[in-house]
């Protein structure tokens, strides 16, 4: 049960969170006459969305499990008693949005860092 919320719970934010780098490729694209300019939108909007991630995991236990994404997918037969549902899904929905939030800060760095590569060896 608890692998079964946790995959929820990856899914659940790594389909939140592409749909935003969708955004963040298409700005890119259109910035695709300066790379270096492209670049830098992009990094500083993956770090807006790692922001942005960071600020949904402080925030789990405020928000009611019952509507979460992650318990709307999961089948109600296996669901956890509610007794219990509320602190696994907010481990999981925490986890979930850390993990995210620490990958997109890396892309956010990796993105940066080829910006000032680029202008330096211009």
């Amino acid at each position: 049960m608890h692998d079964l919320i946790q995959r929820t719970a990856h899914l659940s934010v790594i389909r939140g969170c592409g749909f935003g780098v969708l955004g963040i490729i298409t700005a890119m694209t259109g910035l695709a006459n300066d790379l270096p300019l492209a670049l830098h939108w992009g990094g500083l909007s993956m770090l807006l969305m790692s922001f942005i991630l960071l600020l949904k995991a402080a925030r789990v236990h405020q928000v009611s499990f019952r509507s979460t994404e992650v318990w709307i997918l999961i089948p109600d037969n296996q669901r956890p008693p509610e007794a219990l549902a509320a602190g696994i899904i907010a481990r999981a929905r925490r986890e979930a949005f850390l993990v995210y939030a620490y990958r997109s800060a890396i892309v956010a760095g990796l993105m940066l860092a080829l910006q000032i590569l680029i202008i330096a060896f211009r």
